[in-house]
């Protein structure tokens, strides 16, 4: 497959990585629209606080939010043989009509090793299981397509990369993943200006790996029976830039972050998980577990509770048995707002 030379790239959804492509088209002197959806606009990119909106202003993008792309007829008025356009996490499926504007130009971005890891919430699940394999797709949007449910789009353009042993958080897969990826895109507009001629790959539905989307508030519950190195995960994958994993304290739903496990201690009992064995003057929190001590540096109170959060050595973390149930049943679904 042959795409025309580009003079103009629309970028549709949001995240650190849109961010950082407005950036590199800005300094390719490619012109760059950006088409975000209400709640894409207003999503934190990362621990500075600084939102979609805010980083696409500093960079003097025009950029416009809309509920559904496929009513938006501004967008129809910037389409050209010679535009191209590139979703990257959008809130939308775009419809037949509006796939067939861009003549076969109008591409899904995938920051997976496809075809492991569809759906949603794909790094969490990645820290999940401890998987360090990291990847890039460009695939051909098709009408079949279903934005974090179905993608059988062609594959145009793939690579496949390892993270960094030290990543550890959702924020540190983030940060590395748009390093890798911002070059792949870069590479990719290279070959596409030179004429290359792109050989379409098939996803191979033999090796598919498919996991829902999730909310930190309703699927990330600790269960203290499990293994330390299990709960160590739980925490670590919805540690930043998410509001942290929930359990209660003293009555109190709470968040815990920055977490590891001490193997300095033998494993305790089942009955011993949860207990608070020792706080450090500076901040760090020993909990039992099944498997020696975790260790835990951020203990924040949920935005919901009122009452004032103490705790002392001998208190138990605990989470009731129907938070556990609900998050194993709950499905969300993410719209544009």
């Amino acid at each position: 497959m042959k795409f025309n030379k580009i003079n103009k790239v629309i970028l549709f959804g949001g995240a650190p990585l849109l961010a950082a492509t407005v950036k590199l088209l800005n300094d390719a002197k490619i012109e760059v629209i950006v088409f975000t959806s209400p709640r894409h606009a207003v999503e934190i990119l990362d621990s500075s606080g600084c939102t979609l909106r805010e980083a696409l202003d500093i960079s003097a993008c025009k950029y416009i939010e809309t509920e559904d792309i496929n009513t938006c007829l501004s967008l129809r008025k910037e389409i050209t043989e010679f535009t191209l356009g590139i979703g990257m996490g959008e809130a939308w499926t775009f419809d037949e009509d509006l796939i067939n504007l861009f003549r076969g130009r109008l591409l899904d971005f995938m920051g997976i090793p496809l075809p492991r890891y569809r759906g949603g919430a794909h790094y969490t699940w990645m820290i999940l299981r401890g998987d360090m394999q990291g990847g890039c797709n460009l695939q051909i949007i098709n009408k079949d397509m279903i934005q974090g449910e179905v993608d059988t789009g062609e594959i145009v353009k793939k690579k496949h990369y390892e993270y960094p042993v030290n990543a550890k958080i959702p924020e540190d897969f983030f940060r590395a993943s748009v390093e890798e990826e911002i070059e792949f895109i870069r590479e990719f507009l290279h070959e596409v200006n030179e004429g290359k001629d792109f050989p379409l790959e098939k996803v191979d539905e033999n090796k598919s790996m498919f996991f829902p989307r999730l909310n930190t508030l309703r699927h990330g519950w600790i269960n203290w029976n499990w293994k330390g190195d299990e709960i160590e995960r739980m925490i670590c994958a919805f540690d930043e830039p998410y509001a942290g994993a929930s359990t209660v304290l003293n009555g109190i739903r709470v968040h815990l972050k920055n977490a590891y496990m001490d193997y300095s201690e033998k494993s305790f009992h089942p009955f011993q998980s949860g207990l608070i064995t020792r706080i450090l003057p500076d901040g760090r929190v020993f909990i039992a577990t099944v498997s020696g001590l975790l260790v835990v540096s951020r203990i924040i109170k949920n935005i919901e509770e009122k009452r004032e959060l103490t705790f002392k050595p001998g208190d138990r973390f605990f989470t009731p048995g129907e938070k556990l149930e609900a998050s194993l049943v709950d499905k969300v679904v993410y719209g544009s707002k």
